[in-house]
């Protein structure tokens, strides 16, 4: 019995000491990283957001992960940063130039994302839902200066992203499909002959209801929902939903993905940047409800 007590009494001390030495080398990680960005960025305050975490998984030779945020890219309402992800603490200074990279693209990352999400706003209305992809672009910071760049001018050379749409109405029965059709395929001429940006675009309408005040609250992204005017509105949502446009507009451009609920029934606008020529071009997908049954 006093063995088998002995033996526990090491099982647990172990693990405390385990816990105590997670506790004391995760700042002393985070601060190696820290310092390798802030060699490559000296002009901004970085800290980390999430991580860094061990990634104990035998699918890949990746052991550290985190992501590292600044003071610049919060007052550059960014929604990106320095995805951190090591297989050795220890040659964390051969990525500098990777990590600098990164967050060159997350800088700009708000400025690549306004000519998509003013102008689905002037179209749409100030209460949607915006969000935007890059999943091609390696130098996102030299796409957004070519833009840029070359608003209203003619090039040889086309940007390219994704853009998903969320349309709230009172009830998407009643919803004119060409109306819709024809103001997509106005923002994506616009982007087009303007911006030279070459969008594949998603447009989702679907009916008020289904954008609660937990859809809300959850998807806005969390370094900014202690913002004062963020806190507001989401406490008079809370108290009474009775927000205007420029309001509920304010709440969702904190938004970091597209919105989701399998239960809602929505219609589905879909325009193809290889594929559109005309508005009837774009696609629409209704719901079951709306399809007509021979």
């Amino acid at each position: 019995m006093a063995k088998k007590k002995k033996i526990l009494i090491g099982i647990i001390g172990t693990a405390l000491f385990g816990i105590a030495f997670s506790f004391i080398q995760k700042p002393l990680n985070n601060r190696k990283v820290l310092n390798v960005i802030q060699q490559e960025i000296p002009d901004d305050k970085f800290y980390f957001i999430r991580g860094l975490d061990r990634d104990r998984s035998l699918s890949t030779n990746i052991r550290y992960r985190g992501i590292v945020y600044s003071d610049k890219l919060k007052a550059a309402e960014s929604f990106s940063g320095i995805q951190v992800a090591l297989e050795n603490l220890n040659k964390a200074h051969l990525y500098g130039s990777e990590f600098k990279r990164q967050y060159e693209g997350a800088l700009a990352y708000p400025l690549a994302t306004a000519p998509m999400k003013e102008n689905a706003k002037k179209i749409f209305g100030n209460d949607i839902i915006v969000y935007v992809d890059f999943p091609m672009i390696w130098d996102l910071k030299g796409q957004t200066e070519f833009v840029q760049n070359n608003i209203g001018k003619e090039t040889d050379q086309i940007a390219n992203m994704t853009g998903y749409i969320d349309v709230f109405v009172d009830d998407i029965t009643k919803v004119d499909i060409d109306e819709y059709k024809k103001k997509l395929f106005d923002l994506h001429q616009k982007l087009y002959k303007t911006y030279n940006i070459d969008s594949i675009l998603h447009l989702d309408v679907q009916d008020k209801k289904y954008l609660t005040h937990e859809q809300i609250e959850s998807n806005i992204f969390y370094i900014f929902k202690d913002e004062p005017k963020v806190k507001e509105l989401l406490k008079k949502h809370k108290e009474n939903r009775n927000l205007n446009a420029d309001e509920l507009g304010y709440l969702t451009s904190y938004f970091v993905k597209y919105f989701e609920d399998e239960q809602a029934s929505k219609i589905s606008f879909e325009a193809y940047s290889y594929f559109v020529k005309k508005y009837q071009d774009i696609n629409v997908i209704l719901p079951k409800e709306m399809r007509k049954i021979d």
